[in-house]
Parts: structure tokens; sequence; C-alpha cells
């Protein structure tokens, strides 16, 4: 069973490969990935998708998941919202839809927050059968050991059991946090060590590694909002003065980011100060993770999403804190905004989905 994970496991990250490709990339025989490979077309869930170019003698015939078989949806939770993806494992997101819905920590929000799961599932015309979980996606502590949720500012709550935003879903359902499963959307597996910043209504992210993602003693890390960059500075919600946070969040560019962008780009002054004031703390908080982790540093999050245009002043920014990479080129912005931590939630739930296999 454990070959046939890690085949499936290869598949699912590279869509299209051959069996002599699984034999080199998983160090296996050919007689292994053979019968294993055969096993799993037997089961459906494997299919020969094609016939690769040949230099000569036999073409390979590489192999892919099955598609329109296997589905998971990713859910995640806001504070006002929620949002749908719906993931065909064998070819990717498919569809992803959002509703409005303000949290309430009471069973009626749970059961709606159900009812509204399954009306986006019932709208994408998938057979129920197909659907083999659901991920969702918490902007909080989530402690999978203590099957809590151990705090969420944005959602006002503390340890709040995991079963209560589970036990009106019909699927198997695991959890994650919300900076955590957005790393996960935006990082390929494997990718190496990379700071993954989650720039949202709060300020938090990841430390992914090829190993996987760092979770820390208590499950807390990546909580760099909370890392003080002016010290007596502004009060942040968790009770310090000075933190990235208050600074950074999305809330200190103004409700509504599109607006604020479209402002900047119009040559507002007052957007510029205030992006002026933003993109300075930034490069401190970045700075200052690059000299923790050595690492590449990812953008992402709603305002990350907005940050493109800008990299090139960010980094300058940055390379004037850090005599050691004075380019600050190891700083990038992600591709994905307001979708990638239900994008995330669904990824996780594919991965533990596979395991089975």
């Amino acid at each position: 069973m454990q070959t046939r994970n890690r085949i499936v496991g290869l598949l699912y990250k590279e869509k299209s490969v051959t069996r002599q490709e699984i034999a080199s990339r998983l160090g296996l025989s050919m007689p292994t990935v053979l019968a294993n490979v055969t096993e799993l077309i037997a089961s459906g869930m494997v299919y020969e998708s094609g016939l690769n170019e040949s230099t000569g003698g036999r073409k390979a015939k590489p192999l892919s998941l099955s598609q329109d078989v296997h589905y998971v949806v990713g859910l995640d939770i806001t504070r006002h919202h929620l949002r749908f993806v719906l993931e065909d494992i064998g070819k990717g997101v498919v569809r992803g839809e959002g509703a409005d819905l303000d949290f309430q920590n009471d069973p009626d929000y749970f059961r709606e927050m159900a009812h509204k799961l399954d009306d986006f599932i019932a709208a994408s015309r998938v057979a129920h059968r197909k659907i083999e979980g659901v991920g969702i996606s918490i902007p909080g502590i989530v402690n999978p050991l203590a099957s809590e949720v151990s705090r969420s500012h944005i959602l006002g709550i503390t340890h709040v059991p995991l079963s209560w935003f589970s036990r009106n879903i019909a699927y198997p359902v695991c959890f994650a946090n919300d900076a955590k499963n957005a790393a996960l959307a935006e990082i390929p597996p494997q990718e190496g060590n990379v700071v993954y910043l989650s720039l949202n209504e709060t300020v938090g992210g990841a430390f992914c590694q090829k190993q996987g993602l760092y979770n820390g003693d208590d499950w807390q890390s990546g909580e760099f909002g909370h890392m003080v960059i002016y010290p007596g500075g502004k009060r942040c919600y968790c009770g310090k003065s000075g933190c990235a946070d208050p600074y950074l969040s999305s809330h200190a560019l103004g409700e509504n980011l599109e607006e604020f962008f479209k402002a900047l780009a119009d040559g507002d002054e007052q957007a510029k100060a205030r992006f002026d004031a933003y993109t300075d703390a930034l490069a401190i908080l970045v700075s200052n993770l690059r000299m923790a982790f050595d690492c590449r540093i990812l953008l992402g999050g709603d305002v990350g999403g907005y940050l493109s245009p800008y990299l090139q002043m960010i980094q300058r920014k940055a390379g004037t804190l850090n005599l050691f990479d004075p380019d600050g080129s190891y700083i990038e912005t992600g591709h994905l905004k307001r979708e990638s931590s239900a994008i995330g939630a669904a990824k996780r739930m594919a991965r533990l989905y596979l395991e089975q296999w």
C-alpha cells in the first residue's frame, strides 16, 4: 500500500508520468512499478493518458489520475463569508464560489454552513458518492491534537471543538489554519525552504520545508503578525504594542483593497503616503524573516495578490535593511488572492484521501 501511496502522490503532483519516470523518481524497480500500476488501473484510479513522443523504440505511455471520479471540496471560513472550491483530484480545481454568512458560535451557524456546502456541491452537479472529503480552513490556531480551535481573533472564539464545525457535514473532514492552507496552495510540494507571509485581515504565515509545513510545538508557528517591528508603536489586538499586524493587515490600507490599489495606480497622494508607510513596515518584517530563516519569502493573502507591480520597490526597501541580501531578490509575490486558503484546504484533503491508496 505504501508504494501505491507514493505512486498516486507523484501522479497528483505531476499530473502525467510514465512508468519509467515513476521508477526513476521513486527509486523503485520496474517489476514493482508494473505490478502496482496494473492494480491502480484495474481499480479505476489511474489510466493511460496518451503516448509520449518517442526517439526510437516503443513509445512510453504516460499515466494520469482518472478524471471525474474523485473530488474534494475546500471550504474557507472568514468572519463574514464562506469560500468554496471543488477539485477534481485527477484534473485540478474546476469550480469556485463565495457565500455571505456572518460567523456565530452557535448551532444555527454550523447548520447553515453545512447547508451552503451542500448547495455548492449540488450546483456543481457532482454525485455525492464522488466527494471524498472536505478540507476546512479556519483563521486561527487550529490544534488537531486537541481537536479544537485554540484561538481565533477574527472569529472571536477560544477552545472551540473542531467537531462543532463538522457535525453537520456528511463527508470526511480535515482542518488547518488558513495561512498554512494558503501556503499549501501557493508553494509546490518539496519546493524547498520558503516562508509564506499571509497579508489578510490579520497577518500570519507558514514556514515550508521539503518535508512539509513546520507546525511548532503547540501548532502556533507562523504567527509573524505578532513579531514586534516598532517597539512602543500601535496597539495590537494581542495586547502588545508595535506588532506587525496593525501595520500590515489589509485594514492598514483601507476597507476595500480594490478601491485602494486603483487610487494608488491613479496617483492619489493619500494612497501613496499610506502605501509608503505600509511597505516600510513590510520591509522591516520581511528582512527580519530573511535573517531568521535564510530562504525565499512569498508575499500572499489578499494584499499579496496586489503587490506584483510594486515588487521591485519592496525589494529595494528590504535590501537597505539587510546588507547580506541588498537586492531583495529573495522576495516574491503569490499568484492567488481570496481563493488560496480554500484551494489549500482542498489539496490537504486530497492528499489525505490519496494516502489510503
